[in-house]
């Protein structure tokens, strides 16, 4: 049997050049212990480049937009 690989949309948003698998004989504990792996690097990322990580991602992913709103909408966003 053929498997079909989905793209998987990811944290960055990047969609080619990082291939990443997981077998499918991992057990439970194998991937808490990967997941718990993670959490504790991601917590020594923002500790350290919390404030430089901030900084980037509102250049890098925050758009600044003016909202239009029709005549009839009396203000009202929504």
């Amino acid at each position: 049997m053929k498997r079909v690989t989905k793209h998987m949309q990811l944290p960055s948003g990047r969609q080619s050049g990082l291939f990443m698998t997981i077998d499918n004989d991992w057990s439970t504990e194998q991937a808490a212990a990967v997941a718990d792996l993670l959490e504790d690097l991601l917590h020594v990322i923002h500790s350290r480049y919390q404030d430089k990580l901030h900084a980037h991602q509102k250049a890098t992913r925050i758009t600044q937009f003016k909202p239009v709103y029709s005549a009839d909408d009396d203000g009202v966003p929504f």
